[in-house]
């Protein structure tokens, strides 16, 4: 997955984590990433996350979605 606001996923697949905060409140991933997802693509590599870990995680997907809906400034 991209991780700045304009890279490409290094994945074709994996969408940008910008564009998944927007697909998925992070409130709906929280289960979900305790759980283990279940990837559209067959190389996503495994992993489990803590508690911790998890709250962080969508913490930084929290922060994505303000930056898009943040007025620009002049």
């Amino acid at each position: 997955h991209a991780l700045a606001e304009r890279d490409l996923s290094p994945h074709p697949q994996a969408p940008p984590f910008r564009l998944v905060v927007e697909r998925y409140p992070s409130e709906n991933l929280a289960e979900a990433l305790a759980e283990g997802i279940v990837s559209g693509h067959p190389d996503m590599p495994v992993f489990v996350l803590q508690p911790s870990e998890i709250e962080a995680f969508l913490a930084y997907l929290d922060s994505l979605g303000s930056k898009r809906q943040k007025p620009l400034r002049r």
